[in-house]
């Protein structure tokens, strides 16, 4: 027990660490909330022109993508930030702390997606409000006190996906450009913008297959009420059962990558 509280306290050492770096420079809590309202407004006006048997009126499809840019800087947060971080780590030379700490490196660097996230919920709060409060969002009471389990839940879905990434930043280097396809295309094929019902046949079976479709049909549902495309427990058993299975391995893998850059000398390399 005091094993995991050690690592605990480490690990949340790492989260206090990023969130100093990132209040230090003033504006940018600013200039993030901006970016979020600013994609809020954005898609209110774009909602006014869409009419479709698919999403309803226009107010429902403001509220199917309102949810669906939460879910995009969740995902963006746990796969290109956690990527953005670990190259940052090494371009600036502080990696080597957390290789030498006795938190290992392996901890470390997956400590490196708890402030991301953190900070993504927390700005994903406050753009649903400000789409509640300037432009009449219907949320779904009592359900919507649901949302932030289920969003922690996905985001342990996500976070096996950034670990691998990260375990590429350890061997390559240079793996910001993979990160922004990988967003790309799971966005595109997790219905974040559109139902995933208009994608063709042949393609519709990848939305099944990863852990960011059920994510953003759990949170529609239980946010704004959208009806779910299956049972309710079976993508809650999705959400489950993939963290439980990949993780293990996204973490193999991210340990193989530190003991050959270990065994190459290039660990700390820029």
């Amino acid at each position: 027990m005091k094993e995991l509280r050690l690592q605990l306290d480490a690990a949340l050492a790492i989260l206090a660490r990023d969130l100093a770096l990132f209040t230090s420079y003033r504006s940018r809590l600013a200039t993030t909330l901006a970016s979020s309202v600013v994609g809020v407004t954005l898609f209110y006006y774009v909602s006014r022109l869409v009419s479709s048997p698919r999403v309803g009126s226009p107010d429902d499809y403001f509220a199917f993508v309102v949810v669906g840019l939460a879910v995009f800087s969740l995902l963006s947060a746990t796969l290109s930030l956690s990527v953005a971080t670990l190259r940052q780590e090494l371009v600036v030379g502080t990696f080597e702390r957390m290789v030498l700490s006795p938190f290992g490196a392996v901890r470390s660097i997956g400590s490196l997606l708890l402030f991301p996230v953190a900070l993504t919920l927390a700005t994903s709060g406050i753009s649903l409000l400000y789409a509640t409060v300037v432009f009449g969002l219907e949320v779904s009471w009592p359900e919507a006190l649901l949302g932030l389990p289920v969003a922690l839940l996905s985001a342990a879905a996500f976070a096996p996906f950034g670990l691998a990434l990260c375990a590429a930043v350890v061997v390559f280097k240079q793996t910001n450009a993979g990160a922004a396809f990988v967003v790309a295309g799971l966005t595109f094929l997790s219905g974040i913008y559109f139902p995933v019902a208009l994608l063709p046949g042949w393609l519709r079976w990848a939305a099944e297959v990863q852990p960011f479709t059920p994510a953003v049909d759990v949170l529609r549902h239980v946010l704004v009420g959208t009806a779910l495309r299956e049972e309710l427990w079976v993508s809650l058993t999705k959400l489950v059962v993939f963290p439980a299975v990949t993780g293990p391995l996204a973490l193999c893998l991210l340990g193989r990558a530190v003991r050959r850059g270990r065994r190459t000398g290039t660990i700390i390399e820029a």
